[in-house]
């Protein structure tokens, strides 16, 4: 895809201007991909093993309770 060297101000840009029509898609062999999807889900098994911090915990209360406040206002 070519994206233009500047943008002004109230310009934008669609992806069907900045494409051109003789460009192809980028393709990634099947191994490859394979390979990286397994990795990603390594990495993403460790973080949702990890135990939420109880600060955040504490906030989530907040939140749920700030919710249930405005809830019974109505």
């Amino acid at each position: 895809m070519t994206t233009p060297k500047s943008v002004q101000p109230g310009q934008s840009v669609t992806a069907e201007s900045a494409m051109s029509t003789t460009e192809q898609t980028a393709s990634i062999d099947a191994g490859i991909q394979g390979a990286l999807g397994r990795k990603l889900r390594e990495s993403y098994e460790e973080v949702v093993r990890e135990t939420v911090p109880d600060k955040f915990l504490q906030l989530l209360d907040q939140l749920k309770k700030s919710e249930k406040d405005k809830a019974g206002e109505s």
